[in-house]
């Protein structure tokens, strides 16, 4: 469970970082009569990576919970912390540039937001990988 686990954890870690690193910051820089297309193809695209990796990670959590809770009960919190800010803010968020309301407003809060959720999957990530080394160095 542990290996599934890691390989989930590092895929978001590493997606959520292109993103705030590379992929919202590009938004700033696109041509406002293209972003409002390549945002939508955008958020459609992404949801395919996104949407089995979150929902295989809630899943092996949410096991990881009903065998050990007190082990995995942090995880349990930052998951649904990641939960809440993917669907009550950065959607919305989301949903605003589609519009095309207040467009780099929205695309600067979208980066305060995600550098959140982006926290929130490096310490899942950590915590897994320390996890794993505690069991193969003790």
């Amino acid at each position: 469970m542990e290996w599934i686990r890691l390989s989930v954890d590092s895929g978001l870690f590493v997606l959520i970082w292109l993103v705030q690193v590379i992929i919202y910051p590009s938004f700033l820089h696109v041509d406002r009569e293209k972003l409002n297309y390549w945002h939508q193809v955008y958020t459609r695209k992404i949801l395919y990576f996104v949407a089995p990796l979150m929902f295989i990670q809630t899943g092996v959590i949410a096991l990881q919970l009903l065998f050990d809770p007190l082990i995995f009960l942090l995880d349990g919190l930052l998951l649904a912390m990641v939960w809440v800010n993917t669907f009550f803010i950065a959607i919305p968020i989301h949903n605003a540039i589609d519009r095309e309301e207040s467009i780099d407003a929205n695309i600067l809060k979208l980066l305060q937001v995600n550098r959140w959720r982006a926290w929130l999957w490096t310490a899942l990530f950590l915590l897994t990988v320390g996890r794993i080394l505690i069991d193969l160095l003790g």
